[in-house]
């Protein structure tokens, strides 16, 4: 039986590879040693980000007065770093003003004509019973932010022969 070159390299060369991986702890144990675990955390901290805090949400009513004018005369884009991320922003140019995309709901910047409010944050629960022939139901509306959740259950009703 005759075992070609290329077959005894490739064994020969996956062989030394295995057993370089298994012996380097054995040859280079402070490497290993020295690296401290709270590094680790800190590495996969900021490796992976904070999961997302739907609470931090804002809806806006904005009311704009009969006197500012909505039709854009110009518009540029604008890129900046907001909170580490690229950020692009909007300013639009009309005849009475120049208004940006960042600065319209703002609390620090306010337009002559254009009143911004925050809508309430705070959840709202609403819950209904109902019952009819078939059979019950009920109902439950929660709202948080701009997250609403809706359940409904039925539960037919027992046939009567």
């Amino acid at each position: 039986m005759r075992i070609e070159f290329r077959t005894a390299a490739i064994s020969a060369v996956l062989a030394s590879a295995v057993a370089g991986a298994v012996a380097s702890p054995v040859l280079f144990p402070q490497a290993f040693a020295n690296e401290p675990q709270h590094q680790l955390v800190r590495t996969a901290r900021e490796i992976f980000p904070p999961p997302f805090d739907p609470s931090k949400l804002r809806k806006f009513d904005i009311q704009i007065a009969d006197t500012v004018s909505t039709e854009p005369l110009r518009t540029q884009y604008v890129k900046k770093i907001a909170g580490g991320y690229p950020t692009t922003v909007s300013i639009i140019t009309t005849s009475t003003g120049t208004y940006s995309s960042d600065g319209i709901t703002s609390p620090h910047v306010l337009y002559p004509g254009i009143d911004v409010t925050t809508k309430g944050r705070g959840p709202y629960m609403h819950m209904w019973f109902g019952s009819s022939r078939w059979g019950s139901s009920t109902s439950m509306v929660v709202s948080a932010g701009s997250f609403t959740y809706y359940n409904s259950n039925f539960t037919p009703a027992k046939r009567h022969r």
